[in-house]
């Protein structure tokens, strides 16, 4: 019969730490322990409390939940990229539709046009997920679509581990939390105090995990690039009315490039003339000058 006990007292114990490292207490200083284990029915045994903590255990494991009624939860980032006559003015009006539509703008970075460099803006902007679509097209609406890229990352797995290990350690501080008021002895409250303080510890950082975790869900990370459209990448034309305005361009900035080098190069034409003609006057003078001697 105390071997019963013992091992019934040994189950309630491992119960109340929840699967956590148990702390080593002396059970002759709960006097309300044994009142417990006195109050027990005739036939409870420590392989009913081990049946009992193999439920626990089971119903808070991460995969004890159905499938299809775990919520899917996805970490949304891309990259927007821009280009309009006026970034900076533009750049305004992506954080107008962002706050709008409940979400934020973590950074932002501006270059005016100085030294000859285009004018630029990049903003870091979360969007509610909920949101995100009309967000885009709102976005996209204000300039020319240049690039556009969208990923998916899968953390359901992490937030159904975070959930299960917040819930067990929160059912092990309210269990050594009543151990803690039917203490006897000082050196069992320093005891409970210190696993206390240990799993407090543990769940707080858990917890900390969990909501940066479903920040990260519940709003999509976009990074909106903003440039003039002197910079844009060329594009390939798509059918024969593009082809023609780039044969048009083309030709155009022929011509163009055409009179820039005759321009360039008219200074130099001059400058050549310039030097032909002394060398001719000199040469000219020598043949007069041989002349003369010749005749004499």
């Amino acid at each position: 019969m105390t071997l019963l006990r013992t091992l019934a007292l040994a189950g309630l114990v491992a119960l109340a730490a929840a699967g956590c490292t148990s702390t080593d207490m002396n059970s002759g200083g709960f006097e309300t322990a044994d009142q417990a284990v006195e109050s027990m029915p005739p036939n409870y045994s420590g392989d009913m409390a081990s049946e009992e903590m193999g439920v626990d255990a089971q119903n808070s494991a991460p995969g004890s939940q159905g499938a299809d009624t775990i919520e899917r939860s996805q970490i949304i980032t891309g990259d927007l990229y821009l280009t309009a006559d006026d970034p900076l003015v533009t750049a305004d009006a992506v954080e107008a539709e962002v706050t709008a539509a409940g979400g934020r703008v973590d950074s932002r970075s501006e270059s005016a046009e100085i030294d000859g460099q285009t004018p630029r803006a990049y903003l870091w902007v979360r969007i509610p997920t909920e949101e995100l679509e009309d967000t885009l097209d709102a976005i996209e609406a204000l300039g020319v679509v240049e690039s556009k890229t969208l990923s998916n990352q899968d953390v359901t797995l992490q937030v159904v581990d975070l959930d299960a290990r917040i819930a067990v350690l929160e059912e092990s501080i309210s269990r050594l939390q009543e151990l803690l008021t039917q203490a006897a002895t000082t050196a069992d409250i320093v005891e409970i105090e210190t696993a206390l303080s240990e799993r407090q510890g543990e769940l707080d950082s858990l917890n900390s995990q969990r909501n940066y975790l479903s920040d990260q869900v519940q709003y999509a990370s976009i990074g909106v690039d903003i440039r003039s459209p002197e910079v844009a990448p060329e594009r390939d034309p798509d059918g024969f009315v593009d082809g023609i305005v780039t044969g048009w361009q083309a030709m155009l900035a022929f011509f163009a490039g055409t009179i820039v080098f005759f321009g360039v190069i008219v200074p130099w034409v001059g400058l050549l003339v310039a030097l032909g003609l002394v060398i001719w006057l000199i040469a000219r003078l020598r043949r007069k000058n041989t002349t003369r001697r010749g005749e004499e």
